[in-house]
């Protein structure tokens, strides 16, 4: 087997990808590795690891002409909706400056497909390698996998605690929707000890975390602990060296010395105005109707990939606060891991809209699920947790509880008034074995293991260890069938 692992400069990633990819070798498969830039290639060990090859696309793009030929032979793939998760962080992180133009955006596609067309040539690629689709680099990947006919083996961690999932397609995923089916209809039968975790874990929902949002640590807004360390002195050196790189020749790093500045000085704003910021939430009241609507994290891929159409999450909030029928307000409750990053002013404009309600990240989610008429949201967890706890959820993005009967669609944001108002005047219409079902089918699309890809390398290597096991027990490295786009 011929495996091409994606590697960038995520911070501590390349611990798990590194260990789990030297398993893969020990067993007898052949890994390459494809890095966004040389910074990565150098932070990431990859020189040291003993992969059969490795291709850097920075320098690969920097000399790189537009080949509107190529471009022409991908046309049926989303390229430019491929290009807003880097977009979005390029945009938050600074990380372009003004060096990026529209010449530039048709180079970088036309470089990404030949940079990855080149690699499957010489490698012969049977699988990539690496976290489900989170980003331009990985996503143009998936776009040469799907049109050779190989296979994209994404990583990511479930909702459901201990428990991890393999993707492709971010976009085309309906093994959980497939699962279910099967469930309902009684082609698939759940093992006794399946339906005894499921019935646990929903009975439990309103104290369970998922893992991603434990290990996280986003909500941390101290400084000194966070760059002050022994260990930064190695970091600041490595950054000294790349103090020269171009800003767009490595699209997703930039000059690594510049970004790294911005999101220092990001974070400390973020620091400064945090009790500015504190002072403008607001109070749940008792007794009072309301819709919940969770913030989101910005730049992540679960809203650039999955719901890319409404980045601008005061637009999406301006319209549900002018469409919801009389009575009924708008909660609008901050992420724990994003709160005082947005601007001051975003903060006052969402206080000045008429029927919302802003509240601090600290607010209980899942009384607020519980006291609410139904939450509305692009792609949050907190729409799944709703499910469970037997309320209406209004969906905007592509997610994987989107088939359940207690979703609707938003469509048409136009139709907004009208969708909440049926919406909210329509039974509940699942029960208890339907939920139970659906969690079922969940549980049934993931494998066993906490997926933490923060880790340092001893652990790193271990939870690879788990991980690796788990997927050859569960056969998902024999037989494994080509994917296509849902595009």
């Amino acid at each position: 087997m011929n495996i091409l692992l994606l590697s960038n400069s995520a911070p501590n990633y390349f611990h798990f990808f590194n260990a789990l990819a030297a398993r893969f070798s020990n067993d007898g498969a052949t890994v390459a590795v494809a890095v966004d830039s040389a910074f990565s290639r150098e932070e990431n060990g990859l020189d040291t690891a003993g992969f059969a090859a490795i291709y850097d696309f920075s320098t690969f793009f920097a000399s790189h002409h537009v080949d509107f030929g190529i471009l022409a032979r991908y046309a049926e793939y989303d390229l430019n909706s491929a290009l807003l998760s880097d977009f979005e962080r390029a945009q938050v992180y600074g990380v372009w400056g003004d060096d990026a133009d529209l010449e530039y955006f048709d180079r970088l596609k036309s470089a990404l497909l030949s940079f990855f067309e080149e690699i499957f040539d010489k490698h012969g690629t049977d699988l990539v390698l690496y976290e489900n689709v989170s980003n331009t680099f990985s996503h143009f990947a998936l776009f040469v996998a799907q049109e050779r006919q190989a296979v994209y083996f994404g990583l990511g961690a479930s909702r459901l605690p201990g428990r991890f999932s393999v993707t492709a397609d971010p976009l085309a995923d309906n093994s959980v929707e497939t699962a279910f089916a099967e469930i309902r209809n009684g082609q698939k039968t759940v093992a006794p000890d399946v339906h005894r975790w499921v019935a646990s874990y929903i009975a439990n929902i309103e104290t369970i975390v998922p893992d991603y949002m434990k290990i996280n640590g986003l909500e941390r807004i101290a400084l000194f602990k966070r760059y002050f360390r022994r260990d930064r002195i190695s970091k600041i050196r490595a950054l000294l060296r790349h103090a020269s790189d171009s800003r767009t020749n490595s699209f997703q790093i930039g000059n690594p010395l510049r970004t790294h500045v911005s999101l220092f000085l990001r974070n400390v704003r973020r620091r400064l105005k945090a009790g500015r910021v504190r002072d403008m939430y607001q109070q749940a009241v008792a007794g009072e109707l309301f819709l919940l609507y969770p913030m989101h994290f910005h730049p992540e891929a679960s809203t650039s990939i999955l719901a890319g159409a409404y980045l601008d999450e005061y637009e999406v909030i301006r319209n549900i606060a002018f469409s919801l029928p009389e009575g009924v307000r708008l909660y609008v409750k901050d992420h724990m891991s994003a709160w005082a990053y947005p601007s001051l002013e975003f903060y006052q404009r969402i206080r000045s809209l008429p029927n919302v309600r802003l509240l601090g990240p600290d607010e209980p989610t899942k009384q607020l699920i519980k006291s609410s008429v139904g939450v509305i949201t692009l792609t949050s967890t907190v729409g799944y947790e709703a499910l469970l706890l037997k309320r209406r959820v209004f969906l905007y993005g592509r997610v994987f509880y989107g088939f359940h009967k207690g979703v609707i669609q938003v469509e048409n944001p136009a139709n907004l008034r009208r969708i909440i108002s049926d919406g909210l005047t329509s039974a509940t219409s699942w029960d208890d074995q339907y939920n139970h079902d659906f969690v079922c089918a969940y549980w049934l699309s993931t494998l066993p293991g906490t997926l933490n890809l923060m880790l340092d390398r001893e652990p790193a290597a271990q939870a690879a260890e788990h991980i690796y096991g788990e997927l050859r027990r569960s056969g998902q490295l024999h037989g494994f069938p080509p994917i296509k786009s849902a595009a």
